[in-house]
């Protein structure tokens, strides 16, 4: 039986961990992380709105590094409530980042999510129902460096499959 308590949290304890030990690990790092290669840069919150399911979602990211110049790999952890559904994906979106003569970076991308997806229904429809999802989302965004130095970025997604067919976020990093 799927028990959304539970998971709620697993997910505040598991960030709890990753969040410690990502910031420890930034602390030792000395200076800024260069802008190539892979490994932890940053990581950070987001925080935003679904449609279909009308959900309020929250969730941490971790910037991995560049791919390749301009081609960053940024996964992310993401819980949506609402829509009498309690989802839990995980997301490995790439985004093309943009650099242009501004101090504003658009970027795009796409990436896999797959997610458990908890339906709150009443007994005489057969209770709840669980069931892992998948699917994909592009990704589309604006990212700026605030007064702190750390990047703040607005990002919309589109959903193809089972995933939210639309997303808007705030992501901050650290």
């Amino acid at each position: 039986m799927f028990r959304p308590g539970i998971v709620l949290a697993s997910l505040i304890l598991v960030t709890a961990i990753a969040t410690n030990t990502l910031a420890a690990e930034t602390a030792q790092s000395s200076g800024n992380p260069p802008a190539g290669g892979m490994g932890l840069k940053s990581w950070g919150l987001r925080a935003g709105l679904s449609v279909d399911p009308d959900q309020v979602v929250g969730g941490i990211q971790w910037d991995v590094g560049r791919i390749v110049p301009n081609l960053r790999l940024q996964p992310n952890l993401e819980l949506g409530l609402g829509d009498d559904k309690i989802t839990l994906f995980g997301s490995l979106p790439v985004h093309y980042l943009f650099h242009i003569q501004s101090a504003v970076t658009p970027y795009a991308g796409a990436g896999v999510s797959v997610g458990i997806v908890n339906r709150d229904r009443p007994a005489s429809k057969g209770g709840d129902d669980t069931s892992v999802e998948a699917g994909l989302r592009l990704i589309g965004g604006l990212e700026w460096k605030m007064k702190s130095g750390k990047p703040f970025a607005v990002e919309m997604n589109i959903g193809i499959g089972d995933v939210a067919d639309f997303q808007a976020k705030a992501v901050w990093s650290f």
